[in-house]
């Protein structure tokens, strides 16, 4: 029987068997037994990757496996404000408590609408620019725009929830 083995501080390794018969013909022994070194190798690189696939997957809530875990217990994940990143229970929540409404729940199927985030964009892109020489540089507008709306994904804004903050007067009724 003639072995060669090569061994490396990191894989490949490489075994090799040979095994002669008394006819000359060269036997090898069964694969199991040639690489059952390379077999913890294997199944801690097999766990590695399933555990940070799994990781990723309910961090990414993929195929909406982090809203399904977090539904069996809706009320720890609501507590823990969780549904503000992740759908639970077919809602999602979103906090703002700079606009004086605090929270708003939503359909959990409904996205962000982008044209707000394009304006508030423009808003702070225009913020960095020096003031016109001009003296006011034209008339300042006064439109109550939503300061945060959600609708389906693909849409063009004709169903969507919207939340406009205003100030109201006194005598509203």
């Amino acid at each position: 029987m003639n072995l060669f083995a090569t061994w490396k501080s990191n894989p490949p390794c490489r075994i090799y068997v040979t095994q002669s018969s008394d006819d000359g013909k060269q036997v090898f022994p069964p694969p199991a037994d040639q690489f059952r070194p390379l077999q913890s190798v294997f199944r801690r690189r097999l766990l590695t990757g399933v555990g940070a696939a799994s990781l990723l997957a309910v961090g990414a809530n993929f195929g909406g496996s982090t809203s399904f875990l977090l539904g069996f217990s809706p009320g720890a994940a609501r507590n823990l404000k969780l549904d503000a990143l992740y759908p639970v229970g077919g809602y999602s929540r979103y906090i703002d408590t700079n606009e004086g409404f605090g929270q708003i729940c939503v359909p959990g199927e409904l996205v962000g609408d982008q044209t707000l985030l394009y304006r508030a964009a423009g808003k702070a892109e225009r913020s960095l620019d020096p003031p016109s020489l001009g003296g006011g540089g034209g008339r300042r507008r006064n439109v109550n725009e939503p300061a945060v709306a959600f609708g389906p994904p693909g849409s063009t804004g004709e169903l969507n929830v919207s939340v406009i903050v205003s100030p109201v007067p006194i005598d509203f009724s």
